[in-house]
């Protein structure tokens, strides 16, 4: 049995399984549990199959997804790692999607990254927390950011 199809198979058994006991034992089983055995038919499992699929399929995509932020959040700025996120899986995903899919400890450091490039070209925290505010870059431990919190994040 293949990993992906167990799940229908497991689903057939239970159908079969709850055929026999309501035929066995009738006055076990509810009206809606016969209706749903005598209704149920070989589309429904065909059905289950596809939805099945494709919930494997995103499972798969999503961790696809997460190592290739995590790796890009390791080297990248958090804006060209999203950018790059978003054009590789072809998505419009936020920082908040970045967050959840690299971690927010590869967020903070990737933000340390930037605003000490930032500071090396003259631009003071108070800029830098203008700017990431003005394009909505989430702040860490706060609402907004403030000099104080960039200056913080650059140690």
């Amino acid at each position: 049995m293949e990993p992906d199809n167990e799940f229908i198979e497991v689903a057939r058994e239970a159908v079969t399984q709850l055929t026999r006991l309501t035929r066995d034992f009738p006055r076990l089983s509810s009206q809606h549990v016969r209706i749903a055995i005598e209704t149920w038919d070989e589309e429904m499992f065909r059905k289950g199959e596809i939805i099945w699929l494709e919930k494997v399929r995103k499972k798969h995509e999503r961790s696809e997804m997460e190592q290739r932020a995590e790796a890009l959040l390791e080297t990248f700025h958090v804006d060209d790692a999203l950018d790059m996120l978003n054009a590789e899986f072809s998505r419009e995903m936020d920082y908040y999607a970045l967050i959840d899919l690299g971690g927010r400890d590869r967020y903070i450091a990737a933000l340390r990254r930037e605003a000490i490039e930032l500071k090396q070209n003259a631009i003071s925290p108070e800029l830098t927390a203008d700017l990431w505010n003005s394009i909505g870059k989430p702040a860490v431990g706060g609402e907004r950011w403030n000099a104080k919190a960039v200056s913080v994040l650059m140690g």
